[in-house]
């Protein structure tokens, strides 16, 4: 019998021992030392070993209680000895700030609907959500965008920078609220292009009428106003877009009459409201690949201008529709100065660099010809794709060659008559991810 205590205590005693150790370890170890000072007071406090007479220094009696922690302190010290025990410091946390929007209580709609929420939308910024149950009533499953010179009314198309971002809004409309889509190109750019050359060509001129004839275009545009850099010199950086117009749109659409198929076939000028995704920028690059012939007639022409893709920077030159129309061909002294002076500047920032002049008129590439003898030009009858141009052929295979020969440039510069930029040489550098600078050039 007195073995067997014997040996519980030993064991006890061994276990108590242990547990000291690791406790102690892992206090140890909590947190870095401070300077923070407390001291010591001393106790005496029974052994757990009734066969051991000598005293030992405990915060707890172990006769009574199993200590989850058990700290052995040194009191051959004084008392006066201070041990160091952590501390935790306090640390500052910034309190964020709250915009009054943050106080829209969204469980209270009844009461608060007429509090305004302020917020500014830019064309990189996700569209909000709009109602369209009209659209899903009428069991509307495909939403047609068709692209071509004329519409119902007389009504005529913008360009084709405007035509390219309109397919951009289109096919994220159709992702985002789970419709159908289908771009058709009932246009003469069809015919140099892959995907539509042969349709556009077999496609007779009574079916080309018929269908300029029904088709109607929301004319509206949410474009609102062009954000310029801060320093001043009126470098077109961001734009900002009119929500509202999102709306508008759903309920233009709501109202047009549906095929057999359930689709409402129509067409638009609007901003994408999202940033455009990879996947958007290869369904229209394989939308707009030129075809065989183009392709050919682009190589030749960067073949005679000795330029290689990818290798050349683009100067485009936007002077107003007047001059793409040929309606004027007058410059004014301003503008020409400003023009001059700003080719300079890029001249100075790319010596080693070969640059190619595109500009919607032949005119003011003759008047910079002698001026700027390093700078490359393309002297090409042109022409508006839009704008109830009557189109020729051959000017918009040159219009087609100027677009593509800047998609394969490696930057491209914008001086453009218009505060809204250009949309030509924006949405090109967009599909084609080419960096891109633009000005708006006011001689006003």
């Amino acid at each position: 019998m007195f073995k067997k205590k014997f040996n519980e205590e030993l064991a006890n005693k061994f276990n108590n021992k242990k547990t000291k150790q690791d406790d102690l370890f892992r206090f140890k170890n909590i947190h870095k030392k401070i300077n923070h000072n407390v001291s010591i007071v001393k106790q005496n406090v029974v052994s757990t070993n009734k066969r051991e007479q000598k005293l030992e220094h405990n915060i707890y009696n172990f006769n009574k209680i199993q200590p989850s922690v058990n700290i052995n302190l040194d009191i051959l010290r004084d008392e006066e000895y201070f041990k160091k025990i952590p501390k935790i410091q306090l640390k500052e946390i910034p309190i964020p700030s709250y915009s009054d929007n943050d106080n829209f209580d969204l469980n209270k709609i009844n009461q608060n609907i007429s509090t305004p929420i302020h917020m500014d939308l830019f064309a990189s910024d996700v569209i909000n959500d709009v109602d369209i149950t009209r659209l899903k009533n009428k069991k509307i499953n495909k939403i047609i965008h068709i692209y071509q010179e004329k519409y119902a009314h007389n009504v005529t198309p913008t360009g084709f920078g405007d035509f390219i971002r309109s397919c951009f809004f289109i096919i994220q409309f159709c992702q985002k609220y789970d419709f159908k889509y289908e771009i058709i190109i009932n246009h003469p750019i069809a015919e140099f292009l892959q995907k539509y050359s042969s349709k556009y060509n077999n496609c007779n001129a009574f079916y080309k009428n018929a269908l300029s004839n029904k088709i109607s275009m929301f004319t509206d545009t949410n474009w609102d106003k062009s954000i310029f850099d801060n320093e001043g010199k009126n470098y077109i950086e961001d734009f900002s877009l009119i929500k509202e117009k999102l709306a508008l749109f759903v309920n233009y659409l709501s109202q047009l009459p549906t095929t057999i198929s359930r689709s409402v076939i129509s067409y638009n000028i609007l901003f994408p409201y999202d940033v455009i995704s990879y996947h958007e920028k290869n369904i229209l690059r394989s939308l707009f690949e030129p075809s065989e012939e183009m392709k050919l007639y682009i190589d030749e022409t960067l073949n005679k201008l000795s330029v290689t893709k990818k290798n050349f920077l683009v100067l485009h030159i936007r002077s107003g529709d007047s001059y793409l129309k040929n309606e004027n061909k007058i410059f004014d002294t301003v503008y020409f100065e400003i023009i001059k002076n700003e080719i300079i500047e890029i001249i100075f920032k790319n010596k080693e660099t070969d640059i190619l002049l595109i500009a919607d008129n032949n005119e003011i590439k003759i008047l910079l010809k002698p001026l700027f003898p390093k700078i490359k030009f393309i002297v090409n009858k042109i022409t508006h794709i839009g704008e109830g141009v009557e189109l020729d052929s051959v000017k918009v295979k040159n219009t087609l060659l100027d677009f593509y020969i800047m998609s394969n440039s490696s930057y491209i510069y914008s001086l453009t008559c218009y505060p809204h930029g250009s949309g030509f040489s924006y949405w090109c550098s967009k599909l084609y991810d080419i960096p891109y600078k633009c000005k708006y050039v006011d001689f006003s």
